[in-house]
């Protein structure tokens, strides 16, 4: 079905609130790489078996991650006039059990993480308060949460959706507010009011480097050029980090509009979304999505009746990590190798075969639907003055809770490890902890009250980049972990600068010299030489930062250093 104007997504709408509450029970569970890779089909399988078998009403369903990864596979029991019923680390042995409970009505009490007699919640009141319209009975269960911290102490805008829909239906989508932006923007704004929006939202680039993102936009609808581009860097090459392919797999629509309004809004009817090679679910789910957006008519000509057109195709990336860095990004677009560009003239005056071209990242492009329908103060009321919205980490290394939690700006350090990841997994202290990715300082356990904003986390010695959250408990060797790091730049590097091509090889040197107990005074003396050139003349943020980590852990930890320089090892 075309959608031929705005008003036609009501009916789309009513279809996908009949999916999301149909008069039978409805059973999700989360199949994302997450859950899959811990028995999800095997789960679902067995559900829809043993429903068969029972003759129980009920229908369950694929949806994506809630960024509760550590508790997968997750069982979800939503039925009419009751609130959500959560249960964690299902198994097949488990499934007689919740179908007793549902046929019953009664959970299963050992493995609920909420249980509905006790709490009234599951999700968050962000998706209720996003969603447009009459909200069916079985939606009122979406509410805050206070029996799971996990949900309660999160602020969903760009997650919303997360682990409620199915990825792979877009009226499920719709239904609970997508696409309104888009036809609120093309029916009502023009590109300078939807760029107006985005600058009050103060939103500042998600993967790593925090340029404002109006100013960007504004930028590239400046630029003369017959033709612009929108591009959606999904590389995602940080050894830690996959919450960008976790959000991704669950909730795909949700980049494609916000590719569309910055289409509308710089002016460009052309767009790539590039991913890691390696996400393959991810990119079945997005190239579902996208099908669906045409078939609707949200993607191709006279979008919902306007006179503004847009495409999108999929790219697939090697997984470099510098194609995360955006002029890289579009090398490896037209055909060429992975290597950054100089710069000026910026992407936004000449990019994509040399045109004008809007990149940003997953996290960003997903929060400019909600920035179009509730404006650009909504986002700014949020967070620090000078990190604004939310942000989406991803918690790595020794915690008890491996996740994604989605956080307002300014949340601390400590809290998003204690309540999210409960604690290191042995219950051992925090060490050290690195924010950030690769690139990102090794920081003691006394920068835990540290925020999360791009500036305090910068004059830290750190940075907060795309959300990489990497925390070591006592039992650390850091400079292990320097020495990881430094292999990895070694490996990364595109080899295009001799700064970064010769130095990083000479700094794996220097720091294995010191992992292996013989490393000299001078040795450190070298590194922090060859960190200043490094940072001074390498062409990319690659070479940039690549001393970063073994700088903070000699800073921070002097004593383990030169412990480990006397150490020697067979």
């Amino acid at each position: 079905m075309k959608l031929k104007k705005p008003e036609d997504l009501t009916k789309i709408k009513k279809q996908g609130m009949d999916l999301l509450s149909p008069g039978n029970i409805r059973i999700t569970v989360g199949a994302a790489t997450c859950g899959n890779a811990k028995g999800a089909s095997k789960i679902i399988e067995a559900l829809k078996y043993q429903i068969k078998k029972k003759k129980i009403k009920a229908d369950v369903v694929r949806v994506g991650c809630n960024g509760m990864c550590y508790a997968e596979p997750i069982v979800e029991v939503i039925s009419a006039g009751k609130p959500r019923i959560t249960y964690g680390n299902v198994t097949t042995e488990n499934i007689d059990q919740i179908i007793k409970a549902v046929s019953t009505g009664n959970p299963v009490a050992d493995l609920a993480m909420m249980r509905w007699d006790e709490e009234k919640s599951a999700v968050t009141s962000d998706v209720i308060k996003y969603a447009k319209g009459k909200i069916p009975k079985a939606l009122e269960a979406i509410k805050e949460s206070k029996k799971i911290p996990f949900i309660k102490n999160q602020k969903k805008i760009v997650s919303r959706n997360a682990g409620t829909i199915n990825p792979e239906s877009i009226e499920e989508y719709i239904a609970l507010g997508g696409y309104s932006g888009l036809a609120k923007v093309l029916s009502k704004m023009s590109s300078k009011d939807v760029i107006k929006e985005v600058k009050d939202s103060k939103l500042r680039g998600r993967g790593g480097a925090g340029f404002p993102t109006g100013l960007k936009w504004e930028a590239c609808n400046r630029a003369k050029g017959d033709k612009k581009y929108v591009v959606c860097n999904g590389s995602e090459g940080d050894p830690e980090i996959g919450m960008h392919r976790s959000f991704l797999e669950s909730d795909p629509q949700s980049i494609i509009e916000g590719m569309i309004i910055a289409g509308y809004a710089v002016g460009a009817e052309e767009g790539y979304v590039y991913l890691n090679d390696r996400y393959l679910l991810g990119i079945e789910r997005m190239a579902t999505a996208i099908n669906q957006a045409e078939k609707f008519g949200l993607l191709g000509k006279n979008i919902l009746g306007s006179d503004f057109s847009f495409t999108l195709k999929i790219k697939r990336g090697g997984g470099a990590y510098i194609c995360g860095e955006e002029t890289a990004l579009l090398n490896s677009l037209e055909g060429a190798c992975g290597e950054p560009r100089t710069r000026p003239p910026f992407p936004v005056e000449s990019g994509l075969f040399g045109k004008p071209t809007v990149v940003n990242n997953i996290e960003t492009l997903a929060n400019i639907p909600v920035i179009a329908i509730k404006g650009g103060k909504f986002i700014a009321a949020i967070g620090t003055p000078a990190s604004k919205g939310t942000k989406i980490v991803a918690l790595s290394g020794n915690v008890a809770q491996p996740c994604w939690a989605e956080v307002p700006m300014g949340t601390k350090i400590e809290e998003v490890i204690g309540v999210f990841g409960n604690g290191t997994a042995n219950g051992k202290k925090v060490k050290a902890f690195q924010t950030g990715g690769p690139s990102g300082g090794i920081l003691p356990a006394k920068s835990l009250k540290l925020k999360l904003d791009y500036d305090e986390l910068r004059k830290a010695g750190s940075l907060l980049g795309s959300g990489g959250l990497l925390v070591m408990d006592e039992g650390a060797d850091l400079v292990d972990m320097a020495k990881f790091f430094t292999d990895f730049f070694a490996d990364e590097s595109c080899g295009k600068c001799t700064t970064c091509r010769e130095g990083v090889k000479r700094l794996q040197e220097i720091v294995g010299t010191i992992a292996d107990g013989r490393g000299t005074k001078e040795h450190l003396n070298t590194i922090k030489r060859m960190g200043t050139a490094l940072s001074d003349t390498s062409f990319c943020a690659l070479g940039k930062t690549a001393a970063v980590p073994v700088l903070s852990v000699m800073r921070h930890f002097p004593k383990e250093v030169s412990d480990r320089m006397l150490k020697k090892i067979d």
